[in-house]
Formats: structure tokens, C-alpha cells, sequence
């Protein structure tokens, strides 16, 4: 704003300036009677109308940009229901899944593996609230006084001090587990792992490939804008799922109109397994190279030191994601 200011007082400054001369009104008179001057400046306005309107009339789409808490929190519900669904795990009718913390939902699995583990004959958990606090109801036990202890000891073993667990009994036979996380919020890399190994299992990848391919894609950024009109986590977003795999004319695919948030990484992870069957791993990597958009590469990809050098430090981050806890399926 303060730039168009300055040039528009410039501008009038040297116009009130140069209309002081009687050459330069002179020369103004002439140029004003020319026919051609005329056309010029009728057939420009005429252009910049047209332009405008048509700006106006079809203005171009934005996209819209992703909250990355809401869909953690989506995912979160979703993963608490779906172990709540194999039955080792009943949510309470008051258990209110709105806003789950990820960083409590996503220890659910191991916080049920330790309490089989310490309990010889495990009730049923009962999970009753999920937000900034975790609280399951462990029903069923009039006496728990040991068991709660070896349960808080080894779940604050395997949490660590950034989590505060407790066992809350009364002289009924409910005791509660309570924890709560009291560290750094999750940055998103940690939070989109579980996806990522989920998404890995049932496309049967390496989720340290898959892992190192979104970071250097978008860096883990949703709201990520690639060249012709991709965007996201793997730039697949603006292009239709079939456009995303070798054998685009197989039916049993799926036709999704739009990819966005998560299910870029559950469509990676597919278009990832497919590739792989066909191509090495170096070419795999090279078509998720995200400046070409949409135009996968051929064997001459090597010859591009950008593409080259992107493949190789996409191939020493796999490395480092398995030496962080991300380890090939079996």
C-alpha cells in the first residue's frame, strides 16, 4: 500500500511538472489528435476491462488450507474406535472422543498390552474419558493394591517422566488408570508416524521409506503447494487417484476425486507398493520427485543432478528413520 502511495505522488509530482511546459502541452495536443494514440488507448482499456471480468466472473479456486490439529484429533477418534472395535477395549456411553489428545490416544495400544501383561485374568478396560487426561476404568478387581502398583511401574518404565501415571481405587471394585502428558506438545513428524505405519502394514512398505518420502516432499507440511497445482503431504492433492499409479486403468482402483490431509499417506503408501513390484527403489523414489508434478520420470532421471541428489538423500533418511524405531515390516 505504502509502495502505490509513493509511486502515485511521484507520478503526479513530475506530471504537474512536465504540464507546466508549453512543448511537452504541445507535444500532448498532437498525440491526443492522433488516430492511432486513440486505438491504442481505447483497444488497452478494452483488454483490462475484459480481463477484469473475466477475473471476476471465473475467479481462480483457492484452496483451502488444512488445520492440522483437527485432523490429528479425527485420526485419534478414529484409531480409539477402531481398537475398541477387536473387543479389547469398551468405550464408556459418557466417553466423550470431540477432542482426544494424540499424545495419549496413540499410547492406547501400549497401555492395553502392559495391563495383559501384569494381570493374569484382564477384565475388560473401560475407557471414560479421552481429552487432555486419559482415565480407563479397570472393573471388576475388589483387591488391586499390587497389581495397580506393578501396572504404574512399568507403564511410567515404558512412558517416561513426560507422563504422570496413577492409579486411583476406592473401596468399590472400580480403579481407575489415570495418566496425563506434561511434555512438549508432539511436532507433527512424531504424529503423522502412527498413520505412516499403519498406512506401511496394509500396503506391505518400509514406513521409513514412506516416512523420508513426506519429508522430502513437504516436510510434513499439509497445507504443502507443489507445481501444477499440487499440494500436500506427497503433493497429491489436485490430481485424481488413478493419475497417482503405474496401471491407471485397473478397476479394482479406487477414484477418489480429491486426496487431502492424511489419505495422502494412505494413497502414497499404495501407489508406493504398486511401483514397487515394477520399478527399483531408486526409480520409485524418483516419481515422487514433487517439481515435476504430475509427469513421471524415465530412466534418463539420473542425468539431473537435482533429481539424483533428492533420491539420495530421500534413500539416507530411510536409514535414519530405521535406526529411529521405524523398522521394516516382517
Amino acid at each position: 500500500m505504502i509502495f502505490i502511495v509513493l509511486w502515485t505522488a511521484i507520478i503526479a509530482f513530475l506530471a504537474t511538472y512536465l504540464l507546466k511546459s508549453p512543448k511537452v502541452r504541445s507535444w500532448l495536443k498532437v498525440l491526443i489528435r492522433a488516430k492511432f494514440l486513440r486505438r491504442v488507448i481505447i483497444c488497452t482499456t478494452v483488454i483490462i476491462a475484459a480481463i477484469i471480468i473475466a477475473y471476476k466472473v471465473h475467479p481462480v479456486p483457492e484452496i483451502q488450507s488444512t488445520d492440522d490439529h483437527s485432523v490429528f484429533m479425527e485420526y485419534s477418534a478414529k484409531a480409539v474406535h477402531k481398537i475398541a472395535s477387536t473387543e479389547n477395549l469398551t468405550l464408556d456411553s459418557s466417553c466423550d472422543l470431540s477432542r482426544p489428545k494424540s499424545e495419549l490416544s496413540y499410547i492406547l495400544p501400549l497401555i492395553l498390552n502392559t495391563y495383559a501383561d501384569v494381570v493374569d485374568k484382564p477384565t475388560k478396560p473401560v475407557l471414560v474419558r479421552l481429552d487432555d487426561t486419559l482415565q480407563i476404568e479397570l472393573r471388576g478387581y475388589k483387591q488391586f493394591k499390587n497389581r495397580g502398583f506393578k501396572l504404574k511401574k512399568l507403564l511410567q518404565k515404558k512412558l517416561g517422566n513426560r507422563y504422570k501415571v496413577a492409579i486411583l481405587s476406592d473401596e468399590s471394585t472400580t480403579h481407575t488408570l489415570q495418566i496425563s502428558y506434561e511434555g512438549t506438545p508432539w511436532n507433527k513428524e512424531q504424529l503423522i508416524a502412527l498413520p505412516v505405519m499403519e498406512a506401511a502394514k496394509e500396503n506391505q512398505v518400509d514406513p521409513a521409506l514412506l516416512m523420508s518420502l513426506i519429508r522430502h516432499v513437504s516436510n510434513f507440511d499439509f497445507n504443502f503447494r507443489g507445481p501444477k497445482d499440487t499440494h500436500g503431504l506427497l503433493a497429491m492433492g489436485g490430481h485424481k487417484a488413478q493419475d497417482h499409479i503405474i496401471h491407471a486403468n485397473d478397476p479394482t482402483e479406487k477414484k477418489d476425486p480429491e486426496i487431502d490431509g492424511l489419505n495422502q499417506i494412505f494413497e502414497g503408501a499404495k501407489r508406493l507398493g504398486k511401483q514397487l513390484q515394477v520399478l527399483s527403489l531408486e526409480n520409485t523414489i524418483a516419481t515422487f520427485y514433487p517439481e515435476q508434478g504430475m509427469n513421471y520420470t524415465d530412466a534418463q532421471w539420473t542425468k539431473s543432478p537435482l533429481i539424483k541428489s533428492w533420491v539420495d538423500q530421500v534413500m539416507a533418511d530411510i536409514q535414519f528413520y530405521h535406526e529411529n524405531g521405524l523398522k521394516p515390516l516382517d
